[in-house]
C-alpha cells in the first residue's frame, strides 16, 4: 500500500550539534577545472567555473542498530558562496574503501561530479556512508534503506550546522541524486526527509537503483544462465541476513555446496563476493528449496525483509526524476519502471528518463551530464 506524507510549513532545519570536525581538504581552481573538462563532453564545459575548497567532514550518525557513531563523508565549498543550493550525491557500489568520497581524487566516482556541481555555485555533500572513510572497520549496510538514508541525512543536518557557523547563506534548495546503490540510497533518502519533515527536498534524480527488492528476487530466482551481478546479490543477501533479527541464517539454508562452505570461510563481507566463490548461475547457486519458498511467497521472513527495503511504492512531496538503460543487464529496469508506475499512481510528480545502448557502469556517464544539467536548470 503507498504512504502518502503530509506537507509542513518549511522551516529552518534542527541541528543538535551533529558536527565532530571538518578538515580542510583538496583545492580545485577554476583553471584547474577547465584543463579538467577540455577532454570531457562539450556539454559540461563552462568558462564560468568558481574555486572549490572541499573538506573531509565527520559527523555523528547512527549505525543499524541505532548506536552512535561517527561518519564521514565530503563537503564542497564553492568560493563566495552565498544564497547557494545545496546538493546531496549518495555514491555508488564501492569494491574497496581506496573508492570512498574521503579518499578519492578528481576523475574518480561521484566526487567528480561533486567538484563540477560546486565549481557551477552549489554546496555539494557526498557521505561515504557507514563502512568506509572513518567507519571503514564496520561493515556497511548495503542496500539497507534506513540507514543508507539515515546517514546521509544526517550529514545534510551536520552540514547545515556548519554552514550556519561559518555564515555561509543557503537559499533553501535541497537536490539529492544518486546512482545505481546511489540511486536506491538517494529514493530511501527522499522518503525519509519527507517522513521527518524536518527539511524539504527540492528535486531528487536516481539512476539505475534497485528499488523493488521483492520483484527483483523473483525475477534472479527464475534464471537459468550466469549473472554478472551475483556476487553484489549475494553481498545484499548476506547484509539483510545479518542485520534483520528474524533471519541469521546460515549459508547452508540459501547456497547449494560447495557455495556455503566457499562463504562460511569469510570473515567479514564489505564488497561483492568473489566470482571465484560462487556460481554465476542462480539454478546452481541457490538450493531449490529457498528458490521455491521465495517464488511461491511461503518464505514470509525473507519476503518480509524484501519490502521492509522496498522504495518504490509511496507519494512523494517533492518532484522525482528517475533515469535508466533500458540495456541494463545489472539493475533491471523493471526496478525504474515499475517505481515510476507505482509514484505515478499514487499521485506524485515523477518524470522517467530512458537511454538505450548502454550497459549499467557506461550509463552513468549520460546519467551524471543529465544531473548536472537539471541541476543547473534548477538551482
Amino acid at each position: 500500500m503507498a504512504s502518502e506524507v503530509t506537507k509542513v510549513e518549511e522551516s529552518a532545519p534542527e541541528v543538535t550539534s551533529l558536527v565532530v570536525s571538518t578538515q580542510p581538504s583538496l583545492n580545485f581552481s577554476k583553471s584547474t577545472l577547465k584543463a579538467f573538462t577540455e577532454n570531457l563532453s562539450e556539454e559540461i564545459m563552462t568558462s564560468n567555473y568558481i574555486d572549490v575548497q572541499t573538506f573531509k567532514f565527520i559527523y555523528k550518525t547512527t549505525d543499524y542498530k541505532n548506536k552512535e557513531v561517527q561518519a564521514s563523508g565530503v563537503l564542497l565549498i564553492p568560493e563566495n558562496a552565498h544564497e547557494v543550493a545545496l546538493a546531496s550525491i549518495q555514491h555508488g557500489t564501492l569494491k574497496s574503501d581506496a573508492e570512498a568520497p574521503t579518499n578519492s581524487y578528481l576523475g574518480l566516482n561521484e566526487l567528480t561530479v561533486g567538484v563540477l556541481l560546486a565549481a557551477n555555485g552549489v554546496v555539494v555533500l557526498i557521505p561515504d556512508y557507514i563502512g568506509y572513510g572513518v567507519t571503514n572497520d564496520q561493515k556497511h549496510p548495503y542496500e539497507h534503506r534506513v540507514n543508507l538514508a539515515k546517514v546521509s541525512y544526517d550529514f545534510i543536518l551536520a552540514a547545515h550546522e556548519y554552514l550556519d557557523s561559518e555564515e555561509i547563506t543557503t537559499n533553501g534548495k535541497l537536490f539529492l541524486t544518486g546512482y545505481s546503490e546511489g540511486g536506491y540510497a538517494t529514493m530511501a533518502l527522499h522518503q525519509f526527509i519527507e517522513k521527518e519533515n524536518k527539511i524539504a527536498v527540492t528535486h531528487s534524480i536516481s539512476g539505475a537503483g534497485a528499488y523493488i527488492k521483492t520483484a527483483f528476487a523473483k525475477e534472479i530466482l527464475k534464471k537459468d544462465e550466469d549473472l554478472e551481478f551475483l556476487p553484489s546479490y549475494l553481498w545484499v543477501l548476506d547484509v539483510y541476513n545479518t542485520m534483520f533479527d528474524n533471519l541469521k541464517r546460515p549459508w547452508t539454508y540459501y547456497l547449494n555446496e560447495p557455495y556455503a562452505s566457499n562463504l562460511n570461510s569469510l570473515d567479514f563481507i564489505n564488497a561483492p563476493i568473489d566470482p571465484n566463490l560462487i556460481s554465476s548461475n542462480p539454478k546452481i547457486l541457490f538450493k531449490e528449496t529457498f528458490i521455491e519458498n521465495i517464488l511461491n511467497n511461503t518464505d514470509t521472513e525473507f519476503l518480509n525483509v524484501l519490502n521492509e527495503n522496498d522504495v518504490y511504492d509511496w507519494k512523494p512531496i517533492a518532484p522525482i526524476t528517475l533515469f535508466q538503460s533500458i540495456d541494463d543487464k545489472y539493475v533491471y529496469p523493471l526496478n525504474a519502471l515499475t517505481a515510476f508506475e507505482s509514484i505515478k499512481k499514487n499521485g506524485g510528480e515523477i518524470n522517467y528518463i530512458t537511454v538505450e545502448g548502454f550497459d549499467h557502469q557506461q550509463a552513468t556517464i549520460p546519467f551524471y551530464l543529465k544531473v548536472l544539467e537539471l541541476i543547473d536548470t534548477m538551482k
